[in-house]
């Protein structure tokens, strides 16, 4: 055996402990935070498309589909960004549509985002041609179930149900909505809970009579369980189809309640209702009109809109209940007139949005929720819609 003298040993010692340190510092120092984007943008002739950025470090922009004449809608994309179920007529997906196409309603597309392949799944989730009016639908957490609303009868005699299926289409399961109260009314709008045993439902009221006395939509929690039927906001509340927090716990929406007989509509609040106690919600509408609320990943925080006067808008954040509400205060952006769309990254340490000039004059923007590091991620001026961040390897 060798004997490395006591001085070399020490040396050798002391440069192992300083790659051990640095390989410390390397593990403890911030990684970038990586994750893809899914986003509907349109140019001036009014088509709009699906595009992404597959990693936002490299904001490289992919174009998903083409549609020479109307857009995409009803947008749902899985966890990791493969696949994306979308609604559109079909005249939108060919260059010169046959006349029996443009007569035709709407289809539901599947597109792997990898292969680019695209598939009609419409007979697949309806069971006939086309998609009708007041189509909604989501999927459980898995991807492998989509509930969908499913409707019998006609005129202000319309029962509503939820249908159930397996991504292949079977396994289908029928559950039949109840009625609250007396006033005509349909399911419109459906979200899954992330736990898999709620369900978000916006009610409409139908009939054209009814509508005028009561033009707004009620916000309503199914238990699949119990099969209970809970109201936590009614019709004259108005309010959009809510999202659930990571918990499960809360959803959070915009209401604005509606005048009967009027064009009047109150300003836009951003509520946060709790399921688990729906008869107290907490709610906060900032200092000025708020909407389109977004929830951190882990529940705790919500990034919303608000208009700060009547010519520019602001990024703010409130706590999951109802306190503690601040402006984020992007570097680099004073006050813009057009700000929408806000989104957390996957790992909470950003949030993206559209900004610019006006709705048809914006870019994606990330930014640190204390306002720092706020940069484009798009550099094309446009009309651009986040539609979902997923995270990348």
């Amino acid at each position: 055996m060798i004997m490395l003298p006591v001085q070399s040993r020490k040396k050798i010692l002391l440069f192992l402990l300083c790659l051990l340190s640095l390989a410390a510092l390397a593990e403890c120092a911030p990684k970038s935070s990586r994750f893809g984007i899914v986003f509907i943008s349109s140019e001036e002739t009014g088509t709009a498309d699906i595009y992404r950025i597959p990693d936002n470090t490299q904001s490289e922009v992919e174009q998903l589909t083409f549609t020479p004449t109307i857009g995409e809608y009803g947008l749902l994309v899985s966890k990791n960004g493969d696949k994306i179920i979308f609604e559109a007529s079909p005249y939108s997906l060919v260059e010169e549509p046959s006349e029996s196409a443009v007569e035709e309603r709407q289809h539901m597309y599947l597109l792997d985002t990898a292969s680019k392949e695209l598939i009609d799944i419409t007979n697949l989730l309806v069971e006939r041609l086309t998609v009708g009016n007041y189509f909604s639908m989501d999927w459980s957490l898995d991807e492998e179930q989509f509930v969908l609303l499913a409707y019998e009868g006609g005129g202000s005699e319309i029962d509503s149900f939820l249908e159930f299926k397996d991504f292949d289409g079977k396994n289908k399961k029928v559950i039949p909505v109840p009625l609250i109260g007396d006033i005509p009314s349909l399911i419109n709008g459906v979200k899954w809970s992330p736990d898999g045993k709620k369900l978000a439902l916006s009610r409409g009221v139908i009939g054209l009579e009814q509508q005028l006395k009561t033009p707004g939509s009620a916000l309503l929690i199914y238990d699949l369980e119990s099969r209970k039927l809970t109201q936590l906001a009614d019709y004259q509340e108005n309010c959009h189809m809510p999202k659930w927090s990571p918990t499960s716990q809360q959803v959070v929406t915009t209401c604005s309640s509606v005048l009967p007989y009027t064009e009047s509509v109150a300003p836009r609040a951003v509520r946060i209702f709790s399921v688990e106690n729906p008869g107290q919600p907490y709610e906060r509408l900032a200092v000025s009109p708020c909407w389109e609320p977004s929830w951190s990943p882990d529940g705790q925080q919500i990034a919303f809109v608000c208009y700060k006067d009547n010519d520019h808008m602001g990024l703010f954040i409130i706590n999951s209940d109802g306190n503690g509400i601040r402006e984020v205060k992007p570097e680099n952006l004073e006050n813009p007139a057009f700000l929408k769309y806000p989104v957390w990254s996957p790992d909470g340490t950003q949030i993206l949005y559209v900004a610019g000039t006006d709705s048809g004059s914006t870019n994606i923007y990330s930014v640190n929720p204390d306002g720092s590091n706020n940069h484009p991620l798009t550099r094309q001026v446009g009309w651009y819609q986040i539609v979902s961040v997923y995270p990348v390897p």
